[in-house]
């Protein structure tokens, strides 16, 4: 059965998404490594010469297709709960939502503000405002939301692996 990590920018779905395969002896899969490797550009490069929407008709496509990987650890991208479609199809597995303050999630995804173009010249201010208008579509989604706040990687795939071990 494949674990699906969401959250926003900066939560870091990927850092944990590469130890949990690891620990629990799992592939990873990163969707938006995908999505690169799909197009063979970066995602910055995607939204420059597709356009956004053409990046999340992609995205839902590949989420669409981890049914075929299994025993997968999935890193999504943070938008991935954007589209109605890609909610439902994640209500349907088991999803962990990685939150954190606004703050810190903030300057970490802002250390790759190149390499995010949606992050280009954004505020904390306009940060927040997507971080709320996406954060009860992040818990409609997930089967455990993760306070990861002063929580190191290995503490929070921890928490997963023990909720994988007793919860399913």
């Amino acid at each position: 059965m494949n674990i699906f990590l969401i959250g926003m920018m900066g939560s870091g779905k990927t850092s944990v998404g590469q130890l949990l395969s690891k620990y629990l002896n799992n592939t990873f899969y990163d969707l938006d490594t995908g999505i690169e490797k799909r197009f063979n550009l970066t995602i910055k490069e995607i939204f420059n010469e597709f356009g956004e929407k053409k990046f999340r008709e992609v995205e839902s496509s590949m989420l669409q297709e981890t049914n075929n990987l299994e025993n997968c650890i999935i890193s999504t991208g943070g938008g991935i709960v954007i589209r109605d479609s890609n909610r439902e199809f994640l209500k349907e597995r088991r999803v962990y939502f990685l939150n954190n303050s606004i703050k810190i999630l903030y300057d970490r995804a802002t250390k790759k503000r190149e390499q995010r173009p949606l992050l280009k010249d954004i505020t904390l201010n306009e940060f927040s405002t997507i971080y709320e208008n996406r954060m009860n579509l992040y818990q409609e989604c997930a089967n455990i939301t993760l306070n990861t706040e002063n929580k190191s990687i290995y503490e929070i795939v921890e928490e997963i692996s023990n909720h994988e071990k007793f919860s399913f």
